[in-house]
């Protein structure tokens, strides 16, 4: 999760998560600024369908909004990184469900119990 949608904390999430001479396709939002190092490839969505334009990031999002919507009926903001983090944790391994089991199994068999405040903050609780 981000805190907003500027230009400089676009700028950040671009420079930390593509490698040089990536491509980034993204909606034409002006707030993202490439560095010299990965290509902007802007589509401006106009009246075409998203789902023509951005077909993946279509889906993750409309996954993202109904798994939310389905399963927690709505998401509260300051355990918004954890819904984030568990969707991607489902969504990684969705044509796998043995693995995501199997990635449950493991760590349920290697942890302790843990309270409320490790379960909404495990980077700083361990």
């Amino acid at each position: 999760a981000i805190p907003d949608f500027s230009g400089k904390t676009l700028a950040a999430v671009v420079k930390d998560t593509l490698g040089p001479g990536s491509t980034m396709k993204t909606d034409g939002w002006t707030g993202y600024a490439a560095s010299a190092d990965i290509a902007h490839d802007p589509h401006v969505i106009g009246s075409m369908a998203a789902h023509i334009v951005l077909p993946w990031i279509h889906r993750v999002f409309s996954n993202l909004k109904a798994w939310a919507l389905g399963v927690y009926h709505g998401l509260r903001r300051k355990h918004l990184q954890a819904y984030l983090d568990e969707f991607v944790f489902r969504f990684n391994r969705r044509q796998t469900r043995h693995a995501a089991f199997r990635s449950l199994l493991g760590i349920a068999t290697t942890k302790g119990p843990i309270s409320y405040d490790m379960l909404i903050a495990p980077e700083a609780k361990g």
